[in-house]
């Protein structure tokens, strides 16, 4: 029949899928259905959460207490490589000390050795000095050339300042004889301007003994001696100095130069 006919009397007509399934009865167990589904994934959402929580909870306590010990070990490696530094720095401040000791008794050693013929010699000559009644020996500390003896400052003074020191032990300033005898004392005195007992005072030169300066031997470097009267701290150049190269130049007296006092062998001190 026709959709437009109307079905036979007492007979209902069919329903649609649709309405059937659309039904409240149907809708009711539907919505109760997806509100279980939904319930239950919440759960297990909430489940999963909780344990995601417990697990981040422990990674944290996990790396804290890595990082603690970690801290703590780092300190720990710092403090022994501090305590090591320590050490080496110690050990290497010791070892230099050591080893400069060590220097310094090689060198006082060498010195001894070097001072032994010296020792030697002066007790040959005080043994000598006694057995003669002091006619031949040089003093003690002075040392002897040629029938002389010389004793070498270790300091400066003006050249009348060194005159006196000379004279208040029974010598005078160095007087240079010979080539020989200004070899002696340039071994000694070099590589110091040293004064000699050489001087202008009295208006020409003269040696402090009396030695003839005029025939006796000389050693002036070029142009000396030039009595250079321009230096700022006033006065005339009187006094003689010897030079490191061994050459003579006349110099301010009042400057400060090391010198050497020389006394014959046979007139002690």
């Amino acid at each position: 029949p026709s959709p437009d006919t109307p079905s036979p009397a007492g007979t209902p007509p069919p329903q649609p899928f649709l309405q059937r399934f659309c039904s409240r009865p149907r809708l009711s167990l539907l919505a109760l259905g997806f509100n279980v589904l939904l319930l239950v994934v919440i759960c297990m959402i909430g489940s999963q959460s909780t344990q995601l929580q417990m697990e981040l909870r422990a990674l944290k306590e996990t790396f804290n207490n890595f990082s603690v010990t970690t801290l703590t070990e780092v300190r720990a490696l710092n403090f022994h490589g501090v305590n090591v530094s320590d050490r080496v720095t110690f050990l290497e401040a010791n070892l230099e000390k050591q080893n400069e000791d060590l220097k310094s008794d090689h060198a006082n050693l060498l010195l001894h050795l070097k001072q032994f013929p010296v020792d030697l010699r002066i007790l040959e000559c005080h043994i000598t000095f006694f057995q003669s009644n002091g006619t031949k020996c040089c003093p003690v500390n002075w040392m002897e050339h040629d029938g002389s003896c010389y004793w070498f400052s270790r300091s400066g003074k003006t050249w009348s300042e060194a005159d006196k020191y000379c004279q208040l032990e029974d010598a005078h300033l160095v007087v240079i004889n010979s080539k020989e005898e200004q070899q002696f004392i340039l071994q000694h005195a070099s590589p110091f301007h040293t004064w000699l007992g050489l001087t202008s005072t009295g208006g020409s030169w003269k040696w402090v003994d009396g030695t003839d300066y005029e025939n006796g031997y000389k050693n002036w470097a070029y142009t000396q001696p030039d009595n250079w009267q321009g230096r700022e701290v006033g006065g005339s150049e009187d006094c003689v100095e010897i030079q490191s190269n061994g050459q003579w130049n006349d110099d301010l007296c009042l400057q400060m130069h090391r010198w050497v006092c020389e006394t014959r062998k046979n007139h002690t001190t």
